[in-house]
């Protein structure tokens, strides 16, 4: 009982530090686009836990609340582009297009034999997130926006590996192909943060605790045995997550 509640702590400020609020620098809006990436990932990794019927973290509350953040933010993000920049506008409108009626897929109960078409249908919504990420990153003359994109991308990559290995446990029927290329991408992104010269001590601290906890992931998540951990692993992919969006927020302050 007391590691549920935990986890459930963890899970609820997780969300939590994602509160909202009118984006007013474009160093935020590359941020919050970002954000977008983890949280369809996320979605997709509570709906799979709802379906086994895995209580560890309140998967039905938090997959709730991605949604409801999912759609603030992405009509925060239209606001803030509309009269900035066309390209991104118009990605952003494609990411519209595709969330209302998976909005609804998600939050309906889950069903295993439509869980690899949601998944598809979730990586659409993933590709569109990312396109208009780039493309607000794109209108960035800082250096900082670049890296801002890449911090923001690792909370998705956390996210997407549980995701994943949530499908395996779930069997319907995916391979480990996708789970190996998300992991390295998530050590390849880790190494080109780490390397970032402007790095402040608070970030390195921080790149430091996602890298320990990424070694869990790399440990059990392609592991060949069927004794699988779908708790530990939501618990892991929610700490790096968290963490990894504090370090995107220091990332948004870097000079």
């Amino acid at each position: 009982m007391k590691s549920k509640i935990i986890a459930g702590l963890i899970a609820l400020t997780c969300l939590l530090t994602f509160s909202q609020a009118e984006i007013t620098t474009l160093n935020e809006a590359i941020n919050k686009a970002g954000r977008q990436r983890m949280l369809s990932q996320r979605m997709m990794k509570d709906y799979s836990m709802i379906g086994m019927k895995i209580r560890f973290g309140d998967p039905q509350q938090e997959l709730q609340k991605s949604a409801a953040l999912f759609s603030d933010t992405l009509k925060d993000l239209l606001a803030f582009a509309k009269d900035k920049d066309k390209a991104s506008y118009e990605a952003l409108q494609e990411v519209e297009t595709l969330w209302k009626p998976l909005k609804k897929e998600l939050l309906a109960p889950p069903q295993k034999d439509k869980a690899v078409e949601l998944f598809k249908k979730t990586n659409q919504l993933l590709a569109a997130a990312h396109k208009a990420t780039n493309a607000i990153a794109a209108t960035s003359k800082e250096s900082t926006g670049e890296i801002i994109n890449v911090s923001g991308r690792q909370r998705m990559l956390s996210q997407r590996l549980a995701s994943l290995y949530m499908l395996k446990v779930w069997g319907v029927g995916m391979d480990d192909t996708d789970l190996k290329k998300a992991m390295e991408q998530f050590s390849a992104a880790q190494k080109k943060l780490e390397a970032f010269p402007k790095n402040t001590e608070k970030i390195k601290e921080g790149l430091g605790a996602v890298k320990k906890d990424f070694m869990f992931f790399e440990v059990l998540g392609v592991s060949k045995s069927k004794k699988y951990i779908p708790s530990l692993i939501a618990r892991s992919s929610n700490k790096i997550t968290k963490k990894m969006n504090e370090v995107t927020k220091l990332y948004e302050d870097v000079k």
